[in-house]
């Protein structure tokens, strides 16, 4: 696994890998700044509470950062992340986001809990404290962070006399994104969602909050199913599985491959795709272990949590992302790691969202999309191809978001590209 690591990164990348497997025993300083981020028009600080529920904790030193087109004067868009993935960072491209929002406004803003952010708190002695974890690394935090950064723009004169914002989410950040819709939904006048779920809805209608994988692919779902009574379920198989079905029908293609192999007693398909180190469990197993992925496992235990303590305490490749992620938050489960309440009001929101799913998504369906849309007052729903990565139609992915945040659901440019989504 080190080898792995230090073939695709070289000495530093050993480095980093060292200092990442030691926990938090202190912070930035609250009137300092990182060395590779100094404070400018684009890389803000401001000190935020460690913990909104204790008017006695401590503050941390956080931070937001403005595109590089960055204007006031139009439509600002804060585009969310849910802290399942390690996005935003001192020293960061823009790259990766210009190209989700291209041409548009947006605010990117520093994860707690994520590099270099996390919190001594967290592990006292060294190790970590998981009922901490989870009301520190917490989404709800979160929420209150947003709300703080925008609070603070609206100081700045960065925002718009109203101090309202647009909201972009996608996946687990779809999720957080209605969440602050839930608490501060008066600030929002427009929210995209995209390829997202809701496990608040799911439960309601008596779904897990992932997708079936036999929905997308019937045929190797069967296969799968023979495989997992001959030789029992694999989290490295099913690790591999979820990750190449997020690639859309070229992850399905090699899913194919892969399962026919298993069917066959043919090993080479599935050794191949591990020596891939995005697809080796092992590895994957062995990153997610350190103190930098304390707060995705957090965020993660949050929306399957409840799935994974329900009275069903197994799950087959029909639920690939269940069986892997059983293993993974082992921990949780077995302290019964308290879960918070997303159940959320959506009806009170009266600005306009967009939710749009993807045909061939594993881990979220266009049914969930649908119930999203349905809880919402002002809601359209879009169904493209692809999957979850939305890897098809890049230009109409571009112009259908362009315009919608520009202009709104009701105009001319939005409602023609709505109606004519490429098949």
């Amino acid at each position: 696994m080190l080898l792995f690591f230090v073939a695709g990164s070289g000495i530093g990348g050993y480095t980093r890998w060292c200092a990442a497997q030691k926990s938090a025993d202190a912070r930035l300083a609250l009137d300092a700044h990182y060395a590779d981020m100094p404070p400018d028009a684009h890389h803000r600080y401001l000190n935020l509470p460690t913990d909104y529920t204790d008017a006695s904790s401590k503050y941390f030193r956080a931070f937001y950062l403005l595109s590089p087109n960055f204007s006031p004067k139009g439509p600002v868009i804060f585009f969310l992340t849910d802290g399942q993935m390690e996005l935003v960072y001192p020293g960061m491209e823009f790259s990766f986001f210009d190209k989700q929002l291209p041409g548009v406004s947006y605010v990117l803003i520093g994860h707690r809990g994520h590099y270099p952010t996390l919190f001594p708190e967290v592990y006292p002695n060294g190790k970590l404290d998981l009922g901490r974890a989870m009301r520190l690394y917490g989404s709800w935090q979160r929420v209150e962070d947003i709300e703080r950064v925008r609070q603070d723009m609206v100081s700045a004169n960065l925002l718009s006399s109203d101090g309202r914002i647009m909201i972009f989410g996608a996946s687990g950040a779809g999720v957080l994104a209605q969440q602050y819709l839930h608490r501060y939904g008066e600030h929002v006048t427009r929210a995209l969602l995209v390829t997202t779920g809701a496990p608040d809805l799911a439960r309601t209608h008596g779904w897990t909050y992932a997708r079936n994988f036999a929905e997308v692919d019937p045929k190797d779902a069967v296969f799968l199913t023979e495989i997992a009574s001959r030789d029992g379920i694999r989290p490295s198989l099913a690790y591999m599985l979820f990750q190449l079905g997020r690639e859309g029908r070229s992850g399905l293609a090699k899913i194919g491959k892969i399962v026919r192999g298993e069917l066959n007693h043919n090993p080479v398909p599935y050794a191949w795709y591990e020596l891939h180190p995005s697809l080796n469990w092992a590895l994957s197993r062995a990153m997610l272990s350190l103190p930098n992925a304390d707060a995705a496992k957090v965020r993660m235990y949050e929306l399957i949590g409840s799935d994974l303590q329900s009275v069903k305490t197994s799950y087959g490749y029909d639920l690939p992302l269940y069986v892997w992620s059983m293993e993974m938050l082992w921990n949780f489960m077995h302290q019964h790691a308290l879960l918070p309440n997303l159940q959320l009001d959506r009806n009170s929101y009266q600005g306009e969202v967009l939710v749009i799913a993807a045909r061939d998504d594993v881990v979220f369906s266009p049914a969930i999309g649908k119930a999203i849309v349905s809880a919402y007052p002002k809601a359209r729903f879009l169904l493209v191809r692809g999957g979850h990565r939305l890897e098809m139609d890049h230009e109409y992915q571009h112009s259908i978001r362009r315009a919608y945040f520009l202009h709104g659901l009701q105009s001319r440019d939005t409602m023609s590209l709505l109606d004519a989504p490429p098949f």
